[in-house]
């Protein structure tokens, strides 16, 4: 019987590769959501205490609101913030870990309303970052609340945005933030607002940079004079903020 000849295969087998620029592109478009304004985290109710120094006459113009949030990030609230979002960042795939860096971040509120505005923006910060499923899944966030920079540690980290970029865009949230609640109250033009947040761009860079090597054990802070506004803001009269 003759032989029959067999043809061998020339096909070649590939395998997908990943494009590391198109992933870093993915991840920056990402984070232009996650720290957008019109992200459904509820930032625009809360004023972080600015309500009251804004009434007693603290901030009342674009150089007395670049002192307060400056000193929030040399010395207060801001700069934790960075220190918390940094630590989440770097366990967010340990759970026990980052539940206790959650726990710990709750721990430092300085009063309720401080408390209430980071948990209840940090999980609404989760459900609204739930859409790209970087999120860990109910079962596993039950019985912990989740401050913000917690949340954007956490979120950040797995939806590829590097840890400098994430501490960054979490600082500039926070300074956004007062400066629009600013803007409303005292009140400031858009353009006084634009000049604000020009000036606090070196102060937020080098809290940025001196906090890269803190760790929770460096939190601390001694703006008194905003953390008491949050307690005062409680029983102000005329409120258009929840803190």
């Amino acid at each position: 019987m003759p032989r029959v000849a067999r043809r061998r295969s020339t096909a070649i087998i590939t395998t997908p590769t990943i494009d590391p620029a198109r992933e870093e592109s993915e991840a920056f478009l990402r984070l232009l959501s996650w720290v957008s304004p019109a992200f459904p985290t509820g930032g625009y109710a809360y004023s972080h205490g600015l309500e009251w120094a804004v009434e007693t006459g603290d901030v009342r113009d674009v150089g007395t609101l670049g002192t307060w949030i400056g000193a929030l990030l040399d010395h207060g609230s801001l700069g934790n913030d960075l220190i918390i979002l940094g630590a989440a960042w770097d366990a967010a795939d340990d759970r026990d870990g980052l539940r206790e860096i959650a726990d710990f971040a709750c721990a430092c509120a300085s009063s309720r309303e401080r408390f209430e505005e980071a948990v209840y923006q940090g999980e609404a910060f989760m459900k609204a970052a739930s859409v790209w499923g970087v999120v860990p899944g109910p079962e596993e966030r039950v019985g912990v609340r989740w401050p913000l920079p917690v949340a954007q540690g956490l979120v950040f980290q797995r939806g590829g945005v590097t840890r400098a970029q994430a501490v960054l865009s979490g600082g500039y949230g926070g300074v956004a933030a007062l400066v629009s609640a600013a803007v409303r109250l005292v009140p400031l033009g858009q353009t006084d607002g634009l000049h604000a947040l020009a000036r606090l761009e070196p102060v937020l860079l080098a809290a940025v940079e001196r906090t890269a090597l803190l760790t929770l054990e460096d939190l601390g802070g001694a703006c008194f004079r905003s953390d008491l506004a949050t307690m005062h803001h409680e029983t102000q009269g005329t409120r258009l903020f929840r803190t």
